[in-house]
């Protein structure tokens, strides 16, 4: 219901019937939905939400002036009614004509509009939710016309007549159901499954609680300042307590619900989901149950509802339901997770040594920047120069960062001493900070592996070994996370009713690097790319609405550890020599192109022959690709997909040439 409305979740409790009943509950009506109002406690959490915004954010001096009240509005509408399918235009012309209605709220926490608004909201969903079960009821739904629908609408008007808005009705449960049958389900079967889903969200529509609202409300706010600010309801900020004290069992996720259905933020380095190597971030979590054969349908349903059927006691086993991609390149498929608690154990870097051309190149995997790290990069190091490794690769894929600490001192054993980030708070004071022990733990070959995943920490170490001009980076361009946030609770010791008042989390410093320039927006930008699905995906921080700026300051004070850049066009040359005939890279840049051209298409075809023709086209293509990969490490051709034994590892594309480039980094370095 609410795309900002997010929680952080290291796991997630066993299934309980109340749940599951209240899920398929039938029969509500327009009387059940609850007309909601701002409760007392909400005005005083939103002025002290507004007052740390405007007096501490590092985005303090944002002008709050008429225009600033139509975008943030615009805002709130897009985050209750995303698909925007739901208000007309004339709605929203009408909810945004009193600009000292929309000044009163932002400023003075008077929050009947927002009510309304979300009231409103409600009573459009409940019709559109029956109309839809009707249309399905009815056998009115035709998939053989050639219709296409817009799943993204994000920058389209909304509705100017009541008629289109119904086509678009239409056409939504059309893209729903033509989902369903891709996902091996007949068509009888889809509509049973898609009426009982819409019946399950209309019984979540008439629970929605006034905390629903003011969360959106809040968020609005938060994220009008930078995407990375927000605010935690109290349910929420629990949450995010027991995340970072590491002590709920379950799956290893942060999840968000987006577009009515629950989807994956990122993966916890070490929990049950990044291990299984077989989810993503963006990837849509629409059906959860206790084996392959009980799925129930989560889409629509409440968050807190859904965080409840997902979270279960370590060592119980989770089916998970799972979509990945939207339009012509969406595909459904079931997995299963034991659910465990997240070990730091399981967070440790780890490394392996590689043998290429005749050399020894060691790989150290670095999953997260987490309190003793350097200590146990320390002990992977010792091994690998034990092993006699020419040169090292530090492994940063999907690596979203940690402790500003660990970037330091890590930073520090590949450098003599010095500067490692600096940091501007709101008042333009500028820190750095420095690695102060002038011994070198690794003083060889080094190349940085990095992708879009790589952020904020990770990109605080990559950007500081390619401005000390200590190591080669390659990969994908980083995610461009380089603001800080601070915690701050929104409940005073002298309140006086009894509610607890949740969390704001807030920026108040950006990144810069050595050199000047900042990690934010641009992310560090690889000396040897690599071709990338991301390059064509909306995932990094420049999708995000309303990031921070690029900018720079003045360059710290600090000694080039080496000139390693100079290495990089004959590094390059190699590098293009050998891919062009390298089978790998060849179907990297097969699937990365298929990316780009359903990335291009913003529309997907209604008709059920044409995607099931395309369905077809697609998992032969990848059958290909998959049993290609096979014969090249020397393995029998699999008839599907489904079949591909789970201890097969596939060639790992990006890791393998970046050993080639650090085999050749040693090779003219000796030069």
């Amino acid at each position: 219901m609410n795309r900002l409305y997010s929680i952080l979740l290291s796991g997630l409790l066993i299934f309980s019937a109340g749940s599951v009943n209240a899920a398929e509950k039938a029969n509500v009506t327009l009387k059940d939905l609850p007309e909601l109002h701002q409760e007392k406690h909400h005005k005083i959490s939103c002025k002290r939400v507004f007052r740390e915004l405007t007096e501490t954010h590092y985005r303090q001096n944002l002008i709050l002036d008429s225009q600033y009240f139509f975008n943030f509005y615009n805002d709130y509408l897009k985050n209750i009614d995303s698909y925007k399918i739901l208000f007309l235009q004339r709605d929203v012309d009408n909810y945004l004509k009193d600009v000292r209605q929309l000044k009163r709220s932002i400023l003075g926490c008077e929050l009947d509009l927002p009510y309304i608004i979300f009231n409103d909201f409600e009573k459009l969903k409940f019709e559109q939710l029956t109309y839809s079960i009707d249309l399905l009821k009815s056998g009115g739904v035709d998939l053989t016309a050639d219709d296409e629908f817009q799943y993204d609408r994000s920058k389209e008007k909304w509705p100017a007549t009541a008629s289109e808005r119904m086509e678009l009705w239409k056409k939504v449960v059309k893209y729903d159901l033509i989902k369903l049958i891709l996902s091996g389900k007949t068509k009888e079967e889809a509509v049973k499954r898609l009426i009982k889903r819409y019946k399950s969200s209309l019984n979540f529509l008439s629970q929605s609680q006034s905390e629903d609202v003011f969360s959106v409300f809040e968020n609005t706010m938060a994220h009008s300042y930078d995407p990375h600010s927000s605010y935690m309801s109290p349910e929420v900020s629990e949450e995010f307590l027991n995340d970072i004290n590491l002590s709920l069992e379950g799956i290893g996720a942060t999840l968000n619900s987006e577009d009515d259905t629950v989807t994956i933020v990122d993966l916890i380095p070490g929990g049950p989901a990044e291990k299984s190597k077989m989810l993503k971030p963006k990837d849509k979590i629409i059906g959860v149950g206790t084996s392959e054969k009980n799925i129930v349908d989560i889409v629509g349903i409440r968050l807190d509802e859904a965080v409840r059927l997902i979270r279960g006691p370590k060592d119980s086993t989770v089916y998970l339901q799972v979509q990945r991609g939207e339009g012509e390149a969406s595909k459904i498929f079931i997995m299963s997770l034991v659910r465990d608690k997240i070990k730091m154990a399981d967070r440790s870097a780890s490394s392996e040594v590689i043998q290429v051309d005749g050399r020894k190149v060691g790989v150290l995997k670095v999953s997260s920047f987490y309190r003793g790290l350097t200590a146990d990069t320390k002990k992977e190091l010792t091994k690998l120069k034990n092993d006699g490794v020419s040169a090292v690769v530090i492994d940063l894929r999907g690596n979203g960062g940690g402790l500003v600490t660990e970037a330091t001192t890590f930073t520090g054993l590949f450098i003599k001493k010095g500067p490692v980030v600096q940091v501007r708070g709101r008042a333009d004071d500028v820190d750095s900070s420095n690695d102060e022990d002038d011994q070198i733990f690794y003083s060889g070959p080094l190349v940085v592996l990095i992708d879009r995943l790589s952020a904020s920490a990770s990109e605080i170490f990559a950007a500081a070994m390619q401005d000390y001009g200590r190591g080669i980076l390659v990969g994908g361009n980083s995610f461009g996370k380089g603001t800080v946030q601070q915690v701050t609770p929104l409940a005073r010791f002298y309140d006086l009713f009894n509610k607890d008042m949740g969390q704001l989390s807030y920026t108040i410093a950006k990144f810069y690097r050595v050199n000047g320039g900042s990690t934010q927006l641009k992310g560090v930008a690889p000396d040897i790319v690599f071709p990338s699905s991301f390059t064509y995906m909306k995932f990094g921080e420049q999708d995000m609405d309303n990031p921070l700026p690029w900018d720079s300051i003045s360059a710290d004070e600090y000694a080039v550890a080496g000139n390693v850049s100079k290495f990089v066009p004959a590094l390059k040359s190699k590098h293009d020599e050998r891919v062009k005939d390298l089978l790998d890279f060849k179907l990297l840049l097969e699937e990365v192109d298929e990316v780009r051209q359903v990335q291009d298409k913003k529309t997907v075809s209604l008709n059920l022959e044409k995607r099931l023709l395309k369905q077809k086209e697609d998992e032969a293509r990848e059958l290909k690709r998959v049993n290609l990969k096979l014969e090249e490490i020397g393995q029998p051709p699999i008839k599907k997909i489904a079949d591909l034994p789970d201890d097969v590892k596939l060639p790992d594309v990006w890791k393998n040439e970046a050993v080639a480039i650090a085999s050749d980094l040693a090779s003219v370095s000796a030069e």
